[in-house]
């Protein structure tokens, strides 16, 4: 059996590769939409894209606490050991709410029909309700990600994609597809949280010791984020030289 401290190192060095590449892409995706605002009109919501993902930046740095005391063998943030803080998962349930209810809203505000935007508005408010009662009222916020939160969030979510396509094909958008940033977000979203919302669900079913399901979630997160973000870069360039609002 290797040593420990070998162990560490070999899983450290597993963490920087499957973490490191979707931080430069976050960064140089939030850059990206950075540049697009200052070169297009842009609509509101778009400003708040860009907002979001520099706050999700933000997150990602906060969320690295548990690496970074585990590798360091908790000589930092050493008050988080065997506590329910010892893993991040309490952070990213909120972070998982937050995201699904923006990226709703993002779409939403494309769409034309008011009973569709209404609907949205309405099934959003009751995602956000019900999916807080669901984390206070069950052990899973610190346990894992929220099953409740991950199944729900994502179903209202490819339907308000699924809305934004419809309205899209009666639309004469269409005929200037290839600079309609929407569909390159919207195009990201849908193939990230297809990926990523089986791992999610069965995190509740598998710990930490589990080195098969970690490495599994390593991988389907490091390409996931490496389409979501890659996807987002290339629509923020193309887009870039169009002049109208989007």
């Amino acid at each position: 059996m290797a040593p420990k401290y070998l162990l560490k190192l070999d899983y450290f060095s597993k963490y920087i590769i499957s973490v490191i590449p979707i931080n430069i892409l976050e960064l140089l995706a939030a850059i990206a939409g950075t540049y697009y605002l200052k070169k297009v009109a842009y609509l509101k919501s778009t400003k708040y894209l860009v907002i979001f993902l520099w706050i999700t930046i933000f997150i990602e740095l906060i969320s690295s606490y548990p690496a970074i005391a585990y590798f360091s063998e908790y000589k930092y943030f050493s008050f988080i050991k065997d506590t329910p803080y010892e893993n991040n998962y309490w952070l990213f349930n909120l972070f998982i709410i937050f995201s699904i209810v923006f990226y709703i809203y993002y779409f939403r505000s494309f769409l034309k029909g008011k009973n569709w935007k209404l609907l949205l508005k309405i099934l959003s408010y009751l995602y956000v309700l019900s999916s807080i009662v669901n984390l206070l009222f069950t052990d899973i916020y610190f346990k894992g990600y929220s099953q409740f939160t991950t199944i729900t969030g994502t179903l209202l979510l490819f339907l308000s994609i699924v809305v934004f396509y419809f309205e899209l094909l009666k639309s004469d958008e269409l005929l200037n597809i290839k600079r309609f940033l929407p569909l390159y977000i919207s195009i990201g979203v849908l193939i990230f949280y297809l990926c990523i919302t089986p791992i999610n669900i069965f995190s509740e079913y598998f710990g930490g010791e589990n080195n098969f399901y970690i490495q599994l979630k390593a991988n389907v997160y490091l390409y996931a984020n490496i389409f979501l973000y890659s996807t987002y870069i290339l629509g923020f360039i193309i887009c870039s030289n169009e002049k109208r609002s989007y």
